[in-house]
């Protein structure tokens, strides 16, 4: 492949090389390298030998031609295993760590492994398309993948490229749409299908809150947070009395609790204040009052977690599956439970209810009231009869005074 810049190469090249001092006056160094960096500033280190002049060149001229634009980063055969390393390293700051986990992941467990030693230049549609479908076949040990593992591999390699486009290793992407091509994405059909087995309806919501309060009822206010707030895990976890506001009746969402790094993040989509329901309210209240008596030597609450262990340390998240689990068991609901099940229950009813779109966004923290209609949007209500007639005035509604009055203008064109 030519680089369109393969000319300003050469130049380049002949800009960086090792020349010898006129005159005595630098005796100690007499060699140098004369070039500029990108900002116009001119450089010109000094050497004892020739030799160490042209070792200078090897070790830094690649770099000072590539900032100022006079050859790639990466030499345009590398690799598949050369440029995902490369990759990996410029993208860490700029996505999420757990996408740049999921990104290193595959690129290690199924890029290298079957594409490392291919040029990324020579990569082609047909070959990537087979080795995605060998991905679903085989995965890692010869067990197929399901689709959903498949689709992360193709997202990863997909991104891959995109980056080999703007590195100027390619100038398109192979992969770019197969996704669609194998059927990678799940329909909007099957995507609600899952939510809804997943959500419980108000009946099993009902006995699952009942079982709570006469047989574990120490659980009963994080049970009734999680299925009246919708909070993800994490950020239940990392919830503390203070982001309760009693007065206004909301509750700040600030923190999330990474299980898998062990450490405290924002949540997902940044942080939000949620509205609090009337009976989870009066609950809260009571759970306060009680986790407010045990106060220090300077009357200060000890506890700063909203739903502290025993140890009032911060609830384990494991602790909080394991019994959610044993509650819906006893709760006799004929199916398991996991805490993000009450999440998508909580959307699921309040979309059914009638409400906006746009505020079980804002309660759950999704990313786009797109996410949410995507999610629910079987809860919504398909038709509604006469909805135009919100557009017209009150005083109108059903025929109204001009509609009279365009009656009588039209009975007296039609006379003689």
């Amino acid at each position: 492949m030519e680089w369109p810049h393969a000319a300003r190469t050469k130049k380049g090249l002949a800009e960086m090389q090792a020349r010898k001092r006129a005159g005595n006056r630098h005796r100690a160094k007499p060699w140098y390298v004369q070039y500029r960096l990108p900002d116009g500033t001119q450089k010109s280190p000094g050497f004892t030998t020739k030799r160490e002049a042209d070792d200078w060149i090897d070790a830094h001229g690649h770099a000072i031609r590539a900032a100022k634009g006079l050859e790639p980063l990466l030499a345009s055969d590398s690799t598949v295993a050369i440029y995902a390393t490369h990759w990996l390293a410029q993208i860490e700051l700029g996505v999420k760590p757990r996408t740049h986990e999921s990104y290193a992941s595959q690129v290690a467990l199924y890029l290298v492994p079957r594409l490392g030693h291919r040029p990324v230049t020579d990569l082609q549609r047909p070959e990537l398309r087979a080795f995605l479908v060998d991905c679903r076949r085989r995965g890692v040990g010869g067990r197929p993948l399901k689709t959903g593992s498949v689709y992360a591999i193709y997202a990863t390699l997909r991104a891959l490229l995109n980056a080999a486009i703007e590195d100027g290793l390619r100038r398109d992407n192979p992969a770019a749409k197969l996704g669609k091509v194998l059927h990678l994405h799940p329909t909007k059909q099957a995507r609600l299908a899952a939510i809804s087995a997943r959500a419980l309806d108000r009946e099993q919501t009902q006995a699952l809150l009942e079982h709570t309060w006469t047989v574990e009822r120490a659980w009963y206010p994080v049970i009734l947070t999680l299925v009246r707030v919708g909070l993800r895990l994490g950020e239940l976890l990392m919830l503390k009395i203070a982001d309760y506001n009693a007065t206004t009746r909301t509750l700040r969402v600030a923190r999330a609790w990474n299980a898998k790094h062990g450490r405290e993040e924002e949540p997902k989509h940044g942080p939000r204040t949620v509205d609090v329901a009337s009976d989870l309210a009066a609950i809260l209240e009571v759970h306060i009052a009680a986790l407010g008596k045990v106060v220090d030597l300077d009357g200060a609450p000890v506890i700063p977690w909203l739903f502290p262990s025993r140890a009032a340390t911060m609830l384990d998240g494991r602790n909080v599956r394991r019994a959610i689990a044993r509650l819906a068991e006893g709760a006799h609901l004929g199916r398991g439970l996991k805490p993000h099940d009450l999440r998508h229950t909580f959307g699921s009813q309040l979309v059914a209810a009638g409400k906006s779109p746009v505020y079980v966004q804002r309660q759950m923290g999704h990313a786009s009231v797109q996410t949410t209609i995507d999610l629910y949007g079987s809860g919504l209500p398909l038709e509604e009869r006469h909805g135009v007639d919100v557009l017209v005035p009150s005083s109108e509604a059903g025929g109204g005074t001009m509609v009279a009055q365009h009656a009588k203008i039209g009975r007296r064109r039609r006379r003689p």
